[in-house]
């Protein structure tokens, strides 16, 4: 990663990387339920160094990316499971991570609100974000540009879709 071994990051290193590079998208939304929208999507900032300000900024910024501009004062349990699973995009992306990694994301959703999901990855990745989606859903495959097919931790085939 940047041109080193991962093994040679020390360990404030790796907490940087996490926090900064890597955005992390989890099929149970992973929000603390007892902050509100803005507060979830803010926690990755605190360690980032930004003014409140612009903290706020950042986060109002994100909201309106995922189509959520009026949820902020809310909290996760007034939001349905597609609304919870944008909040948790946008603190994915609050830090503007090089890549995002998702497990299952759309894997809680009915169909209708997974291809929304699905269309805000690619509008990600087409700003420049890499997303590594894992998923077991041939019809999330349909909006990958590649797919690597792995089981029991090895590499099975690797398609260009």
């Amino acid at each position: 990663f940047e041109d080193r071994e991962i093994g040679d990051f020390s360990d404030k290193e790796l907490s940087r990387i996490r926090n900064e590079a890597v955005g992390f998208v989890f099929q149970n939304f992973s929000l603390i339920e007892t902050l509100t929208v803005e507060e979830n999507i803010e926690l990755p900032l605190l360690y980032s160094g930004l003014t409140p300000k612009e903290a706020k900024d950042r986060v109002h910024e994100v909201l309106t990316k995922v189509g959520l501009p009026d949820k902020g004062k809310k909290h996760p349990k007034q939001l349905s499971g597609g609304q919870q699973q944008r909040v948790a995009i946008a603190r994915a992306i609050v830090n503007r991570p090089s890549f995002i990694i998702a497990d299952e994301p759309t894997g809680a959703l009915d169909s209708k609100t997974s291809e929304e999901i699905l269309t805000l990855f690619q509008q990600l990745n087409n700003e420049g974000v890499t997303i590594i989606l894992v998923t077991h859903d041939e019809e999330t495959i349909e909006y990958c540009n590649r797919l690597i097919k792995v089981r029991d931790g090895k590499i099975l085939e690797e398609v260009l879709t």
